[in-house]
């Protein structure tokens, strides 16, 4: 299971873990609701009283990890850089199968689609931005800053999935070390 001990709520972790564990074997268009539900023992009601579809589900997914790595962050008590990139690619080596699977299922546009607003959802957790910071502030914030801001997370997401794919891969450290250096 991926999600074992992370989702609380036991049904939305079948259903998760039943979509994920289908994608080993599918292509996502491929995956129905019935054979999501069918593979997690759990009937079509159920589904719907937790996802509208099933790329609520997805959604869901990247949101749940998302905030792993917020906890992570938070675990680790990262500030600077160096500190929550080395959190960064220790959570995604932790998640390295789902991370592997999304790509394998041309799935990354979940993540990549809405990567600014859960990036910014992880450092209101971590409090790297207050909770309570005025959306207004943050819009101008982010116009001001959104080339670089863009450029920044791109190409940190872009180094990240082809240090997924790289035999051996470089430790959480040396790659925090590249990422700093470049980012610095």
């Amino acid at each position: 299971m991926y999600f074992e001990g992370i989702e609380k709520n036991q049904t939305r972790l079948w259903i998760i873990n039943s979509l994920l564990e289908l994608l080993e074997r599918k292509e996502y268009h491929d995956i129905t609701i019935h054979m999501i539900v069918d593979h997690a023992g759990l009937g079509r009601r159920t589904f719907y009283r937790y996802f509208k579809t099933k790329d609520d589900a997805m959604e869901y997914i990247t949101r749940l990890l998302m905030d792993q790595f917020a906890s992570a962050v938070i675990r680790n008590n990262s500030h600077g850089t160096q500190e929550v990139a080395v959190a960064y690619f220790q959570f995604w080596e932790q998640y390295i199968d789902i991370l592997l699977l999304l790509k394998k299922a041309h799935l990354l546009y979940f993540i990549e689609d809405n990567l600014t607003e859960l990036i910014v959802q992880v450092a209101k957790k971590v409090k790297h931005i207050p909770e309570n910071f005025p959306a207004e502030k943050l819009a101008k914030l982010y116009e001001k800053h959104h080339y670089e801001f863009s450029i920044k997370l791109a190409g940190f997401w872009k180094a990240t999935i082809i240090w997924c794919e790289e035999t051996p891969r470089k430790t959480p450290e040396e790659m925090a070390k590249i990422i700093t250096a470049l980012l610095t």
